[in-house]
């Protein structure tokens, strides 16, 4: 099989399942309400949404580097999302985060083998590393997430 199609199908399962953690962020997330995906906890700093939208923020940033641009990083690093005032609000931010999840792993998997190896940008890590790491980024905060919703059920 094929790298890309292998790095491409773990981004998607961290999202979707099926991955070797047997927990997945769809599945983490599905019976949150809007309220608690705000709600901070003694756990973390952050939030379920935040580490949500810091996930779909990073996704963007790989697609863009990917396609040959060197996006600037934020100083917020995307944990900057908007309050959440309805369960609309909240469904939308689920969605768009698992819309970037699709679209990345759909670029991986056409990403050309042979540039792997290239840096995004003079003096950074290669394609490899940011594509393989952008799966295990994934499934750090899917840990946090995981955790956090554990609190809350408290």
């Amino acid at each position: 099989m094929i790298i890309t199609s292998l790095i491409a199908a773990h981004i998607r399962q961290v999202y979707e399942g099926n991955n070797w953690t047997e927990v997945c962020i769809a599945d983490t997330i599905n019976n949150i309400n809007f309220q608690q995906a705000q709600q901070r906890t003694a756990g973390s700093p952050n939030t379920i949404a935040s580490l949500l939208h810091h996930l779909y923020y990073w996704n963007k940033i790989m697609l863009q580097r990917m396609q040959g641009e060197n996006p600037q990083v934020l100083q917020t690093n995307g944990f900057d999302v908007e309050e959440l005032k309805s369960e609309e609000d909240w469904l939308a931010l689920k969605e768009k985060a698992h819309n970037s999840f699709i679209q990345l792993a759909n670029a991986v998997k056409d990403f050309p083998v042979h540039k792997l190896d290239e840096t995004y940008a003079e003096g950074k890590s290669t394609f490899y590393k940011n594509l393989q790491g952008t799966a295990e980024h994934a499934h750090y905060h899917l840990g946090q997430m995981v955790i956090i919703k554990n609190l809350l059920e408290q």
